[in-house]
């Protein structure tokens, strides 16, 4: 199905740790076929990741807000004939794309990995079981379709080294706390004065301690930067994705909700501490590979998983301890005295 020095498009077009999983389904097939042309089609708030990525030869950029006009992504797919288009998103917007492009072999999952009826847009539809598996294991399911091994393969993600300053001093063990998610998925957030008490505690036990935010994150960070001595400032606006996962290459573990800086923090190889909510963990929680293996904290309650957007209460976060995490930080700082 893919003939030597093919092209293949690969289309996923959002979220961060969406995209950070489809680079696992990049790595896969460069490493079982490094003969191949990959395109990679993504939305323009993450072009950042993939510009200039090792094992992707053109980014193609879907821009997220494109006026009711045709965009540009689209316009530029007529422009390539592919062997092999991989619709790793599933949805209507990645359906789109699909169908437009000059590809003989159009190539998405079925329901439950779909939706929006994006399956009409492939000549070739990947069964999926039910419940559906791990977003990244959609991408190997799709190779194994196409008849590659679709065998699990780590990510890779070119980061920038952190500014001068920001790290200088900090002893090791490094733990990066990041208090955010979007506004949109703010129910999934675990309190901000639990991550200052959490930060409290592990600069009292000598740990190295980096509280990383985004952009209007700053209030939440705040409190854990004023109760923990000596922790340091990552502030994700100014040192965008990429700076924020280079300096998380530098820290031993990363302890975040289910948001992208978690999923930023497993890519670059650091031990993560995921503090799960509302959402299935075996579907979207982070991805270990070989030695580096993550744990996932959850308070479980009988309406977890859900698939709610908002949630007044969500006792699944706010019922998780601050005993709990902490022991679950000194657990992964632990592995690598072994």
């Amino acid at each position: 199905m893919l003939p030597r020095g093919g092209r293949v498009l690969i289309i996923r077009l959002s979220a961060l740790g969406d995209v950070l999983f489809a680079l696992e389904t990049v790595a896969a097939l460069r490493q079982e076929r490094p003969d191949v042309t990959i395109d990679f089609l993504v939305e323009d708030r993450f072009q950042q990741l993939l510009d200039g990525h090792a094992h992707i030869d053109r980014v193609l950029v879907y821009p997220r807000r494109h006026r009711l006009r045709i965009p540009g992504s689209i316009l530029a797919l007529r422009k390539t004939r592919y062997d092999v288009a991989l619709d790793l998103h599933g949805i209507q917007k990645s359906a789109m794309h699909t169908l437009f492009a000059k590809a003989h072999h159009k190539v998405g999952p079925a329901s439950p990995a779909s939706r929006e009826g994006a399956r009409f847009a492939y000549n070739l539809t990947v069964p999926m079981p039910t419940p559906p598996p791990h977003r990244a294991v959609v991408g190997h399911m799709l190779l194994k379709a196409i008849g590659l091994s679709g065998e699990a393969t780590a990510p890779t993600i070119a980061t920038t080294e952190p500014p001068a300053g920001i790290l200088e001093g900090l002893p090791r063990p490094r733990v990066l706390l990041h208090p955010g998610t979007s506004a949109f998925a703010a129910f999934k957030r675990w309190p901000s004065d639990r991550f200052a008490e959490l930060a409290r505690r592990l600069t009292t036990r000598g740990v190295g301690v980096v509280i990383g935010f985004g952009p209007g994150e700053e209030q939440l960070a705040a409190p854990a930067l004023a109760l923990a001595t000596g922790s340091r400032a990552a502030n994700g606006a100014e040192l965008g994705l990429l700076g924020l996962g280079g300096i998380m290459r530098h820290c031993d573990v990363v302890v975040a909700a289910d948001t992208g800086p978690l999923h930023l923090g497993a890519a670059v190889g650091a031990r993560c501490v995921a503090l799960f909510g509302p959402k299935n963990h075996l579907r979207y929680g982070p991805r270990g590979h070989g030695e580096v293996q993550h744990e996932v904290v959850f308070h479980d309650v009988p309406c977890r998983p859900c698939k709610r957007r908002t949630c007044a209460t969500p006792q699944c976060v706010l019922g998780i301890d601050v005993d709990t995490v902490e022991a679950a930080v000194l657990r992964q700082l632990e592995t690598l005295k072994t």
